[in-house]
């Protein structure tokens, strides 16, 4: 008989406790949730303003005066900020990504044939693409660099074997 009273008053006890704790890890979970997703907003609208130059860039149907208002922007203190940004919260790939991308830029020899140092570009741009995009949602991807580029190209099979090397 003393069994069965400690039976019955611990079990609810620890239905209770149990209720608890389950309640605290859900709560918890769905903070965690809703902290991932605040911060992955946060680095879409930074990858946005640093993207936006690039995109301007390759943009065939944009007037030269219109490019060079879009590259710009990379002057700017709303686009330093947006780099410092990523500098402190992007993937490491992509933080080295965008390096690359920059470096390109900076130190492309006055010399380079044209469509070699476009060429160039585009496959930093192609693979920056690929980084953020592993970096906000499919980790796993199988894209390569050639198909982030397909949706802004009409003749990339001459090109993709070169782009995804």
């Amino acid at each position: 008989m003393g069994t069965n009273l400690i039976f019955a008053i611990l079990s609810p006890i620890l239905l209770t406790i149990g209720g608890i704790i389950s309640w605290l890890i859900k709560t918890k979970k769905e903070e965690l949730h809703t902290q991932e997703e605040k911060a992955r907003e946060e680095k879409l609208k930074t990858y946005e303003v640093l993207l936006e130059p690039y995109i301007i860039a390759f943009t065939f149907t944009i007037s030269e005066k219109d490019k060079e208002k879009g590259i710009n922007k990379i002057k700017t203190l709303e686009y330093r900020k947006a780099a410092f940004n990523l500098m402190t919260f992007g993937s490491d790939e992509v933080v080295r990504s965008f390096n690359k991308i920059m470096q390109g830029f900076y130190t492309a020899p006055s010399d380079m044939d044209k469509s070699e140092l476009g060429f160039s570009h585009l496959k930093n741009f192609s693979e920056l693409l690929l980084v953020i995009r592993k970096d906000l949602y499919a980790k796993n991807t199988k894209l390569k660099r050639s198909e982030m580029l397909e949706f802004m190209m009409n003749d990339l099979e001459k090109y993709r074997v070169k782009f995804d090397t």
